[in-house]
């Protein structure tokens, strides 16, 4: 009976705006009791139901300031992610940078990159990753879309030998070098023993 008359409170709190919370107390109060710091109670024989009043628009307004803040974020991490990409493969290719000529938006960034094959690419960067959409710099051509790829890594793996080579050889002085650094620290270590 207590769940069917704060329903039709809910129902009714709903039609003028305002949308009820109900909770439920184990604790017997008496018929006409009233305690402000639970906010209005309502009384049907021993069960207390105490009552909230939220506006509906504020989750909607909440939900909609969060999602503006997430998409200017990642819109903010978009560029950053083409900027750190850019820098990040310039030692394996001959050019790479952010198109000048063609216009980037909220969703998407273009970058001009030449492979070491001389292969020039136009790629787009957006949420769903990298892809070809050109074979020459600040192109776009339909015809030449790829499918998307996480990292700009796995993409110019796929398209440049040049680029795997190059990765793998610096790769392998980067462990080399840190090896040697690690002996040198286990040499002093031993040495000041």
């Amino acid at each position: 009976m207590a769940e069917k008359n704060a329903a039709e409170d809910n129902e009714a709190a709903g039609r003028d705006g305002l949308q009820l919370n109900p909770t439920t107390a184990a604790e017997t109060q008496p018929e006409h009791s009233h305690d402000p710091a639970k906010g209005t109670q309502l009384h049907k024989g021993t069960v207390q139901s105490t009552m909230t009043e939220t506006p509906l628009n504020s989750d909607k307004c909440s939900r909609e300031t969060h999602f503006a803040q997430d998409e200017q974020e990642e819109v903010k991490l978009l560029h950053l992610e083409a900027t750190a990409a850019i820098r990040e493969i310039s030692f394996a290719v001959r050019h790479a940078y952010k198109s000048t000529r063609l216009t980037s938006t909220d969703q998407t960034i273009y970058i001009n990159v030449q492979t070491k094959e001389e292969c020039t690419l136009c790629l787009e960067l957006s949420l769903q990753g990298f892809r070809v959409v050109g074979r020459k710099f600040d192109e776009v051509d339909r015809s030449c879309y790829s499918r998307h790829y996480e990292t700009i890594y796995a993409l110019l793996d796929d398209l440049s030998l040049e680029y795997r080579r190059s990765f793998g050889e610096t790769l392998q002085s980067r462990l080399e070098a840190l090896a040697i650094e690690q002996g040198a620290e286990e040499t002093q270590t031993l040495e000041g023993e």
